[in-house]
This record gives C-alpha cells, structure tokens and sequence, in this order.
C-alpha cells in the first residue's frame, strides 16, 4: 500500500505570501516521488528476490534428496552393523572353543600321536579348519571395511547437508532484503507508476488460443484453472505459487515430471529458438529467473511476483524455450 505521509499543521502563513506557498507546495510533491527510483528498478528488485528463491528451491530439493539418503545409510548400517556383530561373536566363540579343545594348538597335538593315519586324518581336519577360520576372517574384514564406508558417507551426507540448510538461510535472507528493496522502492515512485505496476493483470482465461498437441493441453489447462492464485514465495499449490512451482504441478498434472526450479526444468525439456515456440513450451528469462508456460497467440501464463496473482502477459521478456513431453 502507497505510504502515507504525515505533515504538520502550518501554525502561521503569512497572507499573500505567494513564494511560501508555493515552497510549501513543491515540497508536499516531493515528498510522495523519488525521481532517482524508476519501475525498472522496482521489477529488478524483485527478480533478484525471485533468483534468490529459486537458489532457496534448489536448495530445499537439495535437502529432502541428502535427508532421503541419510535415512538410507542409516538404515544400510544399522543391517551392517547387526552382520559385523554377528560374525565377531562367531570368530570369537570359534578361537575360544579352539583354545579349550588343543591349549597347545591342534597341530601340536597331532604331533602328540603314534599312528600315522590319525596324524594324516588330523591334519587334513586342521587345514580345512583353518581354511574355513580364514574366509571367516576375511568376511569379517569386508564387513568391517563396508561398516567404516557407510560410516564415512554418512558423516558426508550429514556434513553436506548442515551447508545446504546453512546456505538455504542466508539465501532466504537475500529474498527477504530484496523483496523489501522493492517494495520500499515501490513506493517511491510516482502514482501513476506505482498504479501501474501493482494493477491486477489479465486473468481471464482466452478464448482464442490455439489447441495444444499431445499432453501440453493438459499443462495448459491446470495452468489455466489457476488463474487468479497469488504469488507466495516457494509456492507450489494447491492454492498460492511460485513461478516454477506452477509449471512444475503444470506438467505434472499432464504425467511428466519436471524438477523443482527453473534451469533444471529448462534443462529437462529440449532447447528450441523463442521464434518456435508452441503451446505448452515452458518460456523463461535469459538468467534463469523466471519460468512461464506459453499457452498460444503470443501469450504466456505464469506466477509473476508477490502482490500479483497467476496471470496472461505478452511473450516479451522471455527468451529462452524448451519443448517438454
């Protein structure tokens, strides 16, 4: 909302002082316009708020994937670790029992005997014990070895993911000081302008666009059904979102998957030039800031910025295209 503007009262004007009045005047104009601020600055501002959400996307994408596979090591060691368990109480039960039955060892004790066929027979018995005692040693070897590994990846993980959640916070905090920019810049421009670029845009659905091939009818029609929806920052539905939430549930309600941001959804689909662009092509801005769905007839739906609501604008602005599905 515009900023209100409290003046104090004029106790004494002099009558017919003209220059007073005047002054007066001018300084009441100045007071509600900043001619250093323009609406460029105002949309610049708040695509840099835009970018730094779509890095807070990313990094949020980047959580839940280290999470997921931190809940699977730790899973992977818990079984690990029962196996390790398990083959040290057996060695250790087998070296034991080995001490109680031959205290001198079992090829000292064959040598103890008179008949050649025993000492044969026995020494037979110690090879394949002794055998058997070392794949024994050398499976709790590799058990050991894949223990300290997924011991050692978990700790990444965990690592990995205190610098994703660390960054995530300061690049939240970049959206907040941008958006504020912009909304103190915002108000610092002239009426009219300010007027302007907080209108409500064209959210009516058209009734001129041309049919969609394939699945891309679909997207456009989920797109379409949220005309209206405000814009809230990492937004993905049912009822407010972002730019790239809205074509990510776009497509997804048309059975393709896309990832959580722009570049990556960009990336997901195939690079065409913005000359050839069909409905249901996804439509971003050159530094991979902004993502829209174009629907035909040189319009374009998306999820503008907060204060603005899913809307129809011209494809001007966007100038990268990838064909999905």
């Amino acid at each position: 909302m515009p900023r209100t503007h409290r003046v104090a009262p004029l106790r004494a004007i002099a009558v017919g002082s003209t220059s007073l009045a005047l002054a007066a005047v001018l300084s009441l104009s100045s007071a509600h316009a900043d001619p250093q601020v323009t609406p460029a600055d105002v949309e610049r501002a708040f695509h840099a708020a835009e970018a730094a959400n779509e890095e807070v996307n990313q990094l949020s994408e980047e959580q839940q994937t280290l999470t997921k596979r931190i809940d699977e090591l730790t899973a992977e060691i818990a079984a690990v670790e029962q196996q390790y368990e398990a083959q040290r109480v057996e060695l250790e039960s087998a070296i034991v029992q080995q001490h109680l039955d031959a205290p001198l060892g079992p090829t000292v004790n064959l040598l103890a005997s008179k008949d050649a066929q025993v000492f044969l027979d026995g020494l037979s018995a110690v090879d394949a014990l002794n055998t058997s005692r070392a794949e024994a040693l050398d499976a709790f070897g590799d058990t050991s070895r894949e223990l300290k590994n997924r011991q050692k990846k978990l700790a990444e993980h965990r690592k990995s993911l205190d610098a994703a959640v660390a960054e995530a916070k300061e690049k939240k905090a970049e959206v907040e000081a941008n958006y504020e920019r912009a909304q103190a810049d915002l108000q610092r421009l002239e009426a009219p302008q300010r007027e302007e670029l907080t209108a409500p845009g064209n959210t009516q659905a058209p009734v001129d666009i041309p049919p969609a091939s394939g699945n891309a009818q679909a997207a456009i029609n989920f797109a379409l059904g949220q005309l209206g929806d405000p814009y809230v920052y990492g937004g993905t539905g049912p009822d407010s979102w972002d730019c790239s939430g809205l074509t990510q549930a776009a497509w997804a309600a048309a059975g393709v998957s896309l990832p959580r941001v722009v570049g990556p959804q960009i990336d997901a689909g195939t690079r065409i030039p913005i000359s050839e662009v069909q409905p249901g092509d996804l439509v971003a801005y050159s530094s991979m800031s902004h993502i829209g769905m174009y629907i035909g007839n040189g319009q374009v739906i998306h999820a503008p910025r907060p204060g603005k609501t899913v809307e129809i604008v011209g494809l001007s602005g966007f100038s990268v295209a990838s064909r999905v599905g």
